[in-house]
């Protein structure tokens, strides 16, 4: 078995290292892409952020990590989740032409596929629709923002990936 080491993070989601609690020399106060004060705590119930899984006497290469959307102890989203989520709403509303009525069900949705949920599969298909009226261009920058947020589900279900 192994252990959890603790991340560094921004509000933004840029990771100052994934091993902070091993590593102090690789902490950044304030990230270094942004300019944004660093935690290794969930501001919800001030839990450890999980960092890299560290397994003694096994070397891992070639995987990046990348930080949970959610807190493990309490569930709330983290910080980086509910920035990317307003932000893609944000752009859907200013760069889509939709009803208030659709810029709440896009955001529901959204905050949906962030988790896998049984509701994940119907908020995706609304998505694509979604996605599809507001052109390209919207469509594209939101995909962006949000690559990183979602869940694998709702990634495949949208983009087959």
């Amino acid at each position: 078995m192994g252990t959890y080491r603790v991340a560094q993070v921004c509000p933004n989601g840029h990771v100052a290292t994934s091993s902070a609690d091993q590593y102090r020399e690789l902490r950044e106060e304030f990230c270094s892409k942004c300019g944004e004060a660093t935690t290794t705590a969930c501001p919800g119930c001030n839990a450890s952020i999980r960092g890299y899984y560290y397994v003694e006497g096994v070397l891992s290469i070639g995987r990046e990590y990348e930080p949970p959307a959610f807190c493990h102890a309490c569930g709330k989203p983290f910080p980086w989740t509910e920035r990317k989520v307003a932000a893609a709403v944000e752009l859907v509303e200013v760069g889509g032409d939709l009803s208030s009525e659709e810029v709440a069900q896009f955001r529901s949705d959204l905050n949906e596929m962030t988790k896998d949920s049984p509701k994940t599969q119907i908020a995706s298909l609304r998505f694509k629709k979604v996605m599809a009226k507001v052109g390209g261009g919207v469509a594209s920058g939101v995909r962006d923002i949000v690559i990183d947020v979602l869940s694998e589900t709702a990634k495949k279900a949208i983009w087959g990936a």
